[in-house]
């Protein structure tokens, strides 16, 4: 069995009641809810509520802790993009005269999967920016490259400084697989750019249980400016034919794969360590990540 460094304290954020879920009051009406797996966030207006996705961890649980707010009705689902593990439990809160509002990248994506628990989409958008406005409520849409999928939204709510950014890291901890599977590796590190162009005090981003701030935002571009450094460094100076001299010279694809795996050896070795002290799971995914870094470095 694999072993892994504990995890922090400060990266494991509350503790989910038994009722499997926890609701954080984020300010001006606005709410976060987590099921300590995933996290999205909710808004009450003046006659009803709008909502950013229905993760499937969440389940019913998302509907619970609406009413355990408020009484009023869904008037508005949001998707922040078209994974399942986002909205897969969006016919949940289907009903009749409830708007579905996301970018029209997304309603293909979701056309195409033909998942009953994924209704489609019926206020859909092309281009970068779409501003909704509900019952006196600002919430902006844009979508800004394919960071995460094509389609994904930057979803900010200006009046209570609240920006929500779904797959794009997780609060205290190091990214997930890949950099959250990113789609295209130099729009993720230009998302990060993007997010604190953004005038907001709390980011929900999608995972564990831990709402974030710009300072995570910060942290986040940090760590993965130097998984850039340290694969740039690692690719500069491990050599192919040296690293893959015991492999037959007719496997061109085994020799790229032995190279790689030192070039991913060699940039961990270069990581500052004092990572460990500041973000949780440094360890789970680190090779993973540069293994990622690295081919986007070698080329994008």
């Amino acid at each position: 069995m694999v072993e892994f460094a504990p995890m922090p304290d400060f990266a494991q954020g509350p503790e989910i009641p038994e009722s499997g879920y926890l609701v954080t009051e984020l300010g001006g009406g606005a709410y976060g809810i987590t099921s300590g797996l995933d996290n999205t966030m909710f808004l009450v207006t003046k006659k009803g509520v709008v909502v950013v996705d229905a993760p499937r961890d969440l389940g019913e649980r998302l509907l619970m802790g609406i009413e355990e707010v408020t009484p009023k009705p869904i008037t508005h689902l949001i998707y922040s993009h078209a994974h399942a593990d986002h909205i897969g439990s969006a016919h949940l809160l289907a009903r009749d005269g409830l708007k579905i509002v996301a970018h029209e990248l997304t309603a293909r994506f979701i056309e195409e999967a033909q998942d009953d628990n994924r209704p489609l989409p019926n206020d859909t958008f092309g281009g970068r920016r779409h501003e909704l406005s509900v019952d006196g409520e600002r919430i902006i849409l844009e979508y800004t490259g394919d960071w995460h999928q094509a389609g994904n939204l930057f979803i900010h709510l200006p009046e209570q400084k609240i920006l929500t950014a779904i797959d794009s890291f997780t609060v205290k901890n190091a990214p997930f697989f890949r950099l959250v599977f990113s789609a295209h590796v130099p729009a993720y590190f230009d998302a990060m750019d993007q997010m604190l162009e953004y005038d907001f005090e709390t980011v929900v981003s999608g995972h564990m249980s831990l709402f974030g701030t710009p300072e995570d935002v910060q942290t986040n571009r940090e760590y993965i400016r130097d998984m850039r450094a340290s694969a740039a460094e690692a690719l500069r100076t491990v050599d192919l034919r040296e690293a893959a001299a015991g492999v037959p010279e007719n496997n061109r694809q085994a020799q790229l794969k032995v190279w790689m795996d030192a070039v991913v050896a060699r940039a961990v070795e270069l990581m500052p360590t004092s990572w460990e002290e500041r973000l949780g799971g440094t360890d789970i995914f680190l090779a993973d990540n540069l293994n990622a870094v690295a081919w986007s470095v070698f080329i994008d």
